[in-house]
């Protein structure tokens, strides 16, 4: 039976604990069984309180994070494994089994040059780290190419893939978008 889930940006810009609960109590109002919950970079989330919540309204959540531009992994690789492994513990604290998004790069952050090979190695190496941290929590990553007016790094499908390839991990997949996909694939 197919799941069918809407974003919090369908009711709120950003999350609160006041507009989540909304956002939860609308996403069961509609008929919808699955809430993404795009979570804040200041980690000012409380998991268990939204966790009661979807249980209330009998919602799934499904949690992503946007990489903000001090934590772009070419520039500032130390700053997004300390973000995304809290993400990630926000995730296990609402037992939640997945997070995905922009992980591989800062929304709006350029170089004026294509990705270069060691900056995906820089890339691939936070990736080998935060897989294995978010494999002992038994949760998957989704991996989101976006656009190339968007980001120089992971634009296509096929970028993710090739990571996932070279590092080896079995808990990383690619977050596809068809927004995205309909500029790039």
């Amino acid at each position: 039976m197919p799941i069918f889930g809407t974003s919090i940006l369908s009711f709120i810009p950003k999350w609160s604990s006041e507009g989540g609960h909304f956002a939860i109590k609308k996403t069961a109002e509609y008929g919808f069984d699955m809430l993404e919950i795009n979570l804040p970079v200041t980690m000012d989330f409380d998991a268990k309180a939204t966790q009661k919540h979807l249980e209330q309204y009998g919602i799934s959540a499904r949690c992503s994070l946007n990489l903000p531009a001090n934590a772009h992994i070419p520039f500032y690789p130390e700053q997004a494994v300390i973000l995304i492994k809290s993400a990630l513990d926000k995730v296990a604290e609402m037992n939640g089994d997945f997070l995905g998004g922009v992980l591989h790069s800062a929304i709006g952050t350029f170089t004026r040059n294509p990705c270069t090979e060691d900056e995906k190695q820089i890339i691939y190496q936070v990736f080998t780290e935060v897989a294995a941290y978010a494999k002992e929590r038994s949760i998957n990553l989704g991996i989101e190419p976006i656009n190339r007016y968007e980001s120089y790094v992971f634009t296509e499908a096929d970028d993710v893939l090739k990571m996932i390839e070279s590092i080896g991990t079995t808990n990383i997949g690619v977050h596809l978008d068809t927004f995205h996909m309909n500029i790039e694939e």
